[in-house]
């Protein structure tokens, strides 16, 4: 493959048809994860599992992808139907639509390191997660 803007494109089309396995196909076993990707590869299929079976139509949709040596900065945008329990909310049936910002890092056509952040205050909201003040 050796197009590191590529392999990102691949793992985010991963997550609309989702199987915790195919991360096998592109990422290294020896991946190190940061923030919202858990710790290593396991910790990574944990972590988008969760988001998959909480959210029933979950599709990532890549906004931007620029590259700079072995490194891959990705704008997504999560969507998805609160169906499922996520962080102890029971599913709402509300939709969510969030923004991520992940910071992949590619060796041989693998992912190596993995960096995710997502909205989660605006996900929390949109699931009826947070209490909303009255107006003043």
């Amino acid at each position: 493959m050796n197009d590191p803007k590529a392999l990102a494109k691949r793992f985010y089309d991963m997550m609309s048809d989702w199987s915790p396995n195919k991360l096998d196909e592109i990422c290294s076993p020896t991946l190190r994860g940061h923030a919202g990707a858990g710790a290593d590869l396991d910790e990574l299929k944990q972590s988008i599992t969760g988001f998959v079976d909480a959210f029933s139509n979950f599709q990532a949709t890549v906004k931007y992808l620029v590259r700079e040596d072995d490194l891959v900065s990705a704008w997504v945008t999560y969507e998805g139907t609160h169906t499922g329990t996520f962080a102890g909310v029971p599913g709402s049936g509300r939709p969510i639509k969030i923004a991520g910002w992940d910071m992949l890092r590619v060796e041989n056509d693998r992912i190596v390191e993995i960096t995710q952040y997502c909205d989660v205050f605006t996900l929390m909201n949109q699931i009826g997660a947070l209490p909303t003040a009255a107006p003043a």
